[in-house]
């Protein structure tokens, strides 16, 4: 099958082949100012089938240069997943029928959707593997230093504070005590502190990191003045991941307020 190249008015765009010849043809989105017969399409070019050409198609070479040829391959009713119609090259047939040679082209956002996806899918992975271990610390734990400087010297043993009297203000809720995780512990420590005689939980920290502290904090009301046993919970999470319990501890107090 030999085709020539046909001029038309409204073939307003450009493919170039491998040889660099330049063939006008009419853009898809155009294609509604004539219908074009699938009937009259004669073939495909632009795209790589391991067919055997099944035509020709001739043109006028641009100025100084010779005559034009373009292979033109079966028409493929049903594209690649990465291809796309980019228009119709206008051409005639021996006979002098209009016919169209269809151009494909790679559909840019075809190739680069799973591509996307597949970044979106692993940065929510990545980000949820990277928040998983990491807990709300509480806002209010300050870097601290044990006194006379005591840290866990061994990784896989957990150091936990002791506690004897705490004293805080009467007519008020504030406390100035050092609730601290000991720098050198493998996990996250929360502190929860409730009366002992009636079990009622009057504190509870966010997550606290080795080598910090909350030195002050509030208590869930005001106690008259007195001496109330306490009982102070330390809950720990692994560094790695907060949600792992390790061993919690379990301290005896008494609050004094005065």
């Amino acid at each position: 099958m030999r085709l020539t190249e046909r001029t038309d008015a409204l073939c307003t765009k450009n493919f170039r082949d491998k040889n660099k010849n330049s063939w006008k043809y009419i853009p898809v989105k155009q294609t509604g100012h004539r219908k074009i017969n699938p009937k009259d399409i004669a073939g495909d070019t632009g795209c790589r089938f391991k067919k055997s050409p099944v035509g020709t198609l001739t043109g006028s070479g641009e100025s100084g240069k010779k005559e034009k040829k373009l292979d033109v391959l079966s028409f493929r009713a049903k594209l690649g997943y990465s291809q796309r119609e980019a228009g119709y090259i206008p051409c005639v047939d021996e006979a002098g029928n209009l016919r169209y040679v269809r151009v494909i082209r790679k559909s840019v956002v075809k190739i680069l959707l799973p591509i996307f996806f597949l970044a979106l899918i692993a940065g929510g992975l990545w980000w949820y593997l990277s928040q998983r271990g990491i807990p709300d610390l509480d806002e209010a734990a300050i870097a601290y230093q044990m006194p006379d400087g005591v840290k866990n010297e061994d990784p896989n043993e957990i150091l936990m504070p002791g506690f004897g009297t705490i004293t805080m203000d009467a007519g008020g809720t504030t406390v100035h005590a050092a609730l601290a995780n000991p720098e050198g512990n493998p996990c996250y420590f929360k502190y929860q502190i409730s009366l002992s005689d009636t079990g009622e939980q009057i504190y509870e920290s966010g997550w606290i990191e080795p080598g910090t502290a909350v030195t002050e904090w509030d208590i869930s009301e005001e106690l008259p003045e007195g001496e109330y046993p306490i009982h102070i919970l330390v809950q720990t999470g692994s560094l790695e991941n907060y949600e792992e319990e390790m061993n919690q501890g379990v301290v005896n107090a008494t609050l004094v307020v005065r």
